[in-house]
C-alpha cells in the first residue's frame, strides 16, 4: 500500500471515530444522564426481589436518598441508576436512564425483623425530571 493511501485510510479512520463519538455524545444529551448500572431495570427487579437490605447494598451499593413510607417501611431511591429496555416498554422510552426506588417492608409485623424488597411492586422506576 502507498504511503498516501495509508494516510488516506487514517484519516477516514479518524473520520468515521469522530462521527461514532459525536453519535454517542447526542444519544446521552437526548436521553439525559448515562446509567451508573449496566444492568437494566427488569434485571435489577429479578435480582433483587425478596433480598434484605443488606443483600440490596451488596448488590447495588447505598442509595442515594432514604425517605419513610407507609409507617414502617422506607423507600431507596438510585438516582440516574439503571435504563428500560425490551419490548414491553414504548419506543419512545426505550433506552431511557431512570431512577430506581426499592420499597423495603419488615419481615414481620412487630417491626423486629430485618427490612425485605417485599412483593412485586416494591420494585419501581421514575423518569428523571427537567427539576432532578
Amino acid at each position: 500500500m502507498t504511503h498516501s493511501k495509508t494516510r488516506h485510510r487514517a484519516a477516514m479512520v479518524a473520520v468515521a471515530a469522530a462521527l461514532v463519538s459525536a453519535a454517542a455524545l447526542l444519544l446521552v444529551t437526548r436521553h439525559g444522564a448515562v446509567a451508573r448500572s449496566a444492568k437494566s431495570f427488569d434485571e435489577i427487579h429479578q435480582q433483587v426481589k425478596g433480598r434484605t437490605t443488606a443483600e440490596v447494598i451488596g448488590l447495588l451499593g447505598e442509595p442515594d436518598s432514604r425517605q419513610p413510607v407507609f409507617g414502617a417501611d422506607e423507600k431507596w431511591i438510585w438516582w440516574n441508576y439503571t435504563f428500560l429496555t425490551g419490548d414491553d416498554y414504548p419506543p419512545e422510552i426505550r433506552g431511557r436512564v431512570v431512577h430506581l426506588e426499592i420499597v423495603f417492608g419488615n419481615a414481620d409485623s412487630g417491626g423486629e425483623g430485618e427490612r425485605r424488597v417485599d412483593g412485586g411492586l416494591a420494585v419501581n422506576y421514575r423518569m428523571p425530571t427537567h427539576a432532578d
